[in-house]
């Protein structure tokens, strides 16, 4: 997880300039069926718990709120909160509070359409002061905001073998990449909030992700894994469910 937050980082660091990618096609997401209502999951390396993440979508009239935080031992934490327009999903306001490994990354963004501008404040180790880069762009159409696939992901007609192109906004980096995700076949998996029966989504961009969800309805995100570090998040009980 490291290696794809530090990614990130260098990017924004270098420039808060949109690379925008080549291809960008509407999800088909249905919002009746997202789970609307916080997920807590721990974090997982190499077997040894080292964290949590919270997660959460809320709906207010025309837009939707998502709420998330990620601690990792021994030194990294991100909080942030995403307004996302209900009918377009594109990113409306995206604020993030990070320190990462003592790098220290607050991001404050505002779209109006397509059209982005806001902050990226950076203060790296041994530096006193952040140093502000302005970021202004305009967001492809159809661009989703990174943070909110894992809640949107649910939504879409899922079946094996389906595929759906996209669109993403990295927030982190301040950058549009092409994104793609791969239905694969059904797979058992147990996880501290139960056992469940899955679909393996492959989600193929930078940084990837392998997304398990249920094949049940209302379809729930249960795991998600890191490939190539060992590590994933697994979904906890609700609180109202952990005794």
């Amino acid at each position: 997880m490291k290696n794809a937050i530090f990614n990130c980082l260098a990017g924004a660091l270098a420039s808060a300039t949109i690379v925008a990618g080549a291809r960008a096609e509407p999800l088909p997401v249905d919002l009746s069926g997202v789970e609307f209502a916080p997920v807590r999951f721990q974090l997982l390396q190499d077997g040894e718990n080292v964290g949590e993440m919270f997660y959460a979508l809320e709906r207010r009239d025309s837009d939707i709120l998502i709420h998330e935080g990620t601690t990792m031992l021994p030194d990294i934490r991100e909080s942030g909160t995403l307004v996302i327009d209900a009918e377009t999903l594109l990113p409306e306001r995206i604020v993030i509070d990070g320190d990462f490994s003592r790098t220290v990354l607050d991001i404050d963004l505002t779209f109006d359409g397509r059209k982005g501008s806001g902050i990226y404040s950076i203060k790296r180790p041994n530096e006193i002061e952040k140093t502000d880069r302005k970021f202004e762009a305009e967001l492809p159409k159809d661009t989703i905001s990174r943070a909110s696939i894992f809640g949107l992901v649910a939504g879409l007609p899922i079946e094996e073998g389906a595929a759906f192109p996209f669109q993403w906004f990295n927030e982190l980096g301040g950058a549009v990449a092409d994104a793609e995700l791969v239905v694969g076949a059904k797979t058992m998996i147990e996880v501290p909030a139960g056992v469940f029966e899955t679909y393996e989504i492959k989600l193929n961009a930078e940084p990837a992700n392998i997304i398990y969800l249920t094949t049940e309805a209302p379809h729930k995100v249960v795991r998600i894994d890191v490939p190539g570090q060992n590590m994933k998040f697994e979904r906890l009980p609700a609180e109202n469910e952990a005794e």
